[in-house]
């Protein structure tokens, strides 16, 4: 696993060192693609770093922390195949396949999606660490689902009601943690139906059958959750929610949790600034068990001021956000985990940058 994740390091980083060398000129990029086959002229390399640092309001304690740092391709191998392979450098010293699958196109509107991938669940733009709103994920994108991907196939289909923009998507997996390949006597399903583009407004219904435990520690696992999210946006202006349910047929405990969030974007008046827009963001997320509680058990209030970057394109950016915890009668939430964190629940101030490539 070792020599193989260093292939890929090596690939990557070969890539990048030379992608400069072919962007020097138009004529010589249209020259050197000509040479390439197929595969390598549809190829389009991604990455993202997101670095951080952290302070506690209440102990003063703080710490710097590389959170992700991914590198990716995709490209596409003639008319009906194409593939996307993404790793994580940063998952504890070790690296982390991510995105591995290939799909078939058999016509436009129907794919089928073969690898390790993201379950069609949870949203990207709460649990993708370039699209996420704020630096840290909502209690919904990190405390609910046991994991946002998993080795298995899914089928997408995309069609119109009127001048509405629809898609379904199905799919069946392991139900084991990624990279790992398990015998299960039941899989894990998943279903969710879209409506509207991420250009203006969007919502989604979806369920999500999981029963077994990432870890394999704990077959008795068996989840189903339910949710319903909408979001609006537009170029200056972005507006999310969500409600989300998990209910454990092993315990018979019910987790409910939501949020909404919004942001706005105005540009800067210095177009040769190192800064080119100014986007202040507040969130309002909770989450609790229906324990015969008045209310959520854990709430917190988020704000944040992103500043946009000049120099690099795809949303790099420095952010300054501030999180305040409200506890109900101080009880500790059992999904935190105490002793991983200590500080999970402290007020904190986040200082993070993120570079999109």
């Amino acid at each position: 696993m070792f020599l193989l994740s260093m292939k890929l390091f090596l690939i990557f980083f070969s890539l990048i060192l030379t992608a400069p060398v072919f962007s020097q000129t138009s004529n010589t990029v249209d020259t050197v693609r000509a040479t390439l086959p197929d595969i390598a002229r549809t190829a389009s390399f991604d990455g993202v770093i997101k670095t951080k640092f952290e302070t506690s309001v209440e102990t003063a304690a703080m710490r710097f922390n590389v959170r992700n740092s991914r590198v990716g391709v995709r490209g596409g191998i003639g008319a009906f195949l194409s593939y996307r392979v993404q790793v994580e450098l940063s998952n504890e010293g070790a690296f982390q396949p991510l995105d591995l699958f290939g799909t078939l196109k058999p016509t436009r509107n129907l794919h089928f999606l073969f690898g390790q991938q993201n379950i069609p669940f949870d949203n990207n733009y709460i649990i993708s660490p370039g699209e996420m709103m704020f630096a840290n994920r909502t209690f919904v994108g990190k405390f609910f689902t046991p994991g946002t991907r998993d080795m298995g196939a899914v089928a997408q289909y995309r069609f119109r009601i009127g001048n509405l923009p629809m898609e379904g998507q199905a799919g069946m997996f392991n139900g084991g943690r990624i990279n790992e390949p398990q015998w299960a006597d039941k899989t894990s399903f998943a279903f969710r139906l879209i409506a509207g583009s991420m250009d203006g407004f969007r919502t989604t219904a979806k369920v999500y059958r999981y029963n077994r435990d990432p870890m394999g520690n704990n077959p008795e696992i068996d989840y189903f959750f339910w949710g319903v999210d909408a979001r609006y946006a537009n170029s200056r202006l972005r507006v999310e929610t969500e409600m989300m349910k998990r209910h454990s047929f092993n315990d018979g405990m019910n987790l409910l949790g939501g949020y909404i969030q919004g942001a706005y974007t105005f540009d800067l008046p210095n177009p040769d600034a190192m800064f080119r827009i100014l986007t202040p963001a507040i969130r309002i997320d909770a989450m609790g068990y229906d324990v015969g509680n008045s209310g959520f058990e854990v709430a917190r209030l988020t704000a944040g001021l992103k500043f946009g970057l000049t120099f690099m394109p795809f949303d790099s950016l420095l952010r300054i956000d501030y999180e305040q915890y409200f506890t109900e009668n101080n009880l500790e939430f059992p999904d935190f985990r105490p002793g991983r964190d200590d500080h999970v629940t402290d007020n904190k101030v986040t200082i993070e940058l993120i570079v999109r490539f």
